[in-house]
C-alpha cells in the first residue's frame, strides 16, 4: 500500500515535470504567512522553515515579513515571472546566479551563508547499519524499497544527492527508482512516514526530524559540492537590504548555528 501510494504521488520515475511548477506554486501559496500586500516578502528555500521564523523573531525585532517556502529553483522561477519578493535565500549558489544574471537581486549585497551538511536517513521503524563510503552496499539495504531525495534536475538538495550517490557508487543503480520530491522537505516526509526506506535530505533537516527518522550516516564532505545557501535582497528593496543584515546579525548567526547550520559565509562579487 505505501508503494502505490508513493506511486501515484511522484510516478514510477519521480515527479512529472509538467507538474512541477504548478504543485510550486500551491507550496508557495500554502507557505505564506498571512500579511499585507506591503509587508517585506522573504522567498526562502524549504530547508529553511522553522528556523528563519525563529531568526527573524528573536534577531529582527520588529519586523514582521511574509514568507514563502518551496525549492530554490521555484521561487527564483518565480521572482523571474514577476512575483513580489524583498528578499531571496537559496539553497545554493547556481539559481542566485540565475537571478544575478537577469539583474533581479542586488549583487553587491550577496552572501553565501550559511553552510549544511547531507545525511542519509531511514524510517525510526526500519533503520539502516551502513557505511557511507565508495562501494557502500545501498541497492541491497533498501531490500526493495525506495530511496527519497530532492528533485536532482532542479532542486539544490537532490543535485548534492546525485553528487554523494555517485560518490558512493550507487547512482545508477538508483536513478530510474528514486523517489524524486518537490523538494528536501517533501523527501523528508516520505521517509517520515515509511513510503520510502531511505532518504537524502540536508543534516538540519534530520536533526529537526528528531525520532521521527533515524539518521544512517553523514555523506563524506568530499562526496560532493560543499552546500553553501546564498543570500541576497531583491535589486532595489531597500527593506530586503535591511532584513539582510539583520539576518547575518551574530543574534541570528546563534540561532542558525543551534539549529545546526553552519555560519561562516562569503560574500560574493559578481
Amino acid at each position: 500500500m505505501r508503494s502505490e501510494k508513493l506511486d501515484r504521488t511522484i510516478g514510477s520515475s519521480g515527479l512529472a515535470r509538467s507538474g512541477l511548477a504548478s504543485l510550486a506554486l500551491l507550496l508557495v501559496s500554502a507557505c505564506e504567512a498571512p500579511s499585507t500586500s506591503e509587508g517585506v516578502r522573504i522567498f526562502a528555500a524549504s530547508s529553511l522553515q522553522g528556523v528563519l521564523e525563529r531568526v527573524v523573531q528573536r534577531a529582527c525585532p520588529g519586523q514582521t515579513p511574509a514568507y514563502s517556502f518551496a525549492s530554490s529553483a521555484e521561487l527564483a522561477r518565480q521572482i523571474e515571472q514577476g512575483a513580489r519578493a524583498d528578499l531571496f535565500w537559496s539553497a545554493d549558489g547556481e539559481w542566485m546566479d540565475y537571478l544575478a544574471d537577469r539583474s533581479l537581486v542586488d549583487s553587491a549585497q550577496r552572501i553565501e551563508f550559511p553552510g549544511n551538511a547531507l545525511v542519509l536517513i531511514a524510517p525510526a521503524d526500519r533503520p539502516l547499519n551502513l557505511e557511507l563510503s565508495p562501494g557502500a552496499d545501498l541497492v541491497p539495504a533498501l531490500k526493495g524499497g525506495r530511496l527519497a531525495l530532492a528533485d536532482p534536475d532542479s532542486v539544490p538538495a537532490g543535485r548534492y544527492a546525485r553528487e554523494a550517490l555517485t560518490y558512493l557508487g550507487a547512482w545508477d543503480a538508483l536513478a530510474s527508482t528514486a523517489a524524486r520530491a518537490p523538494n528536501v522537505r517533501a523527501a523528508l516526509r516520505f521517509v517520515e512516514t515509511g513510503e520510502a526506506a531511505a532518504g537524502v535530505v540536508y543534516a538540519t533537516d534530520a536533526r529537526a526530524a528528531g525520532g521521527r527518522i533515524a539518521l544512517v550516516g553523514q555523506f563524506p564532505a568530499e562526496a560532493h559540492r560543499p552546500i553553501r545557501y546564498a543570500l541576497a535582497p531583491i535589486r532595489s528593496s531597500a527593506a530586503g537590504g535591511e532584513l539582510a543584515r539583520c539576518l547575518t546579525s551574530p543574534q541570528a548567526r546563534l540561532e542558525l548555528e543551534s539549529a545546526g547550520f553552519d555560519v561562516t559565509e562569503t560574500v560574493v562579487s559578481r
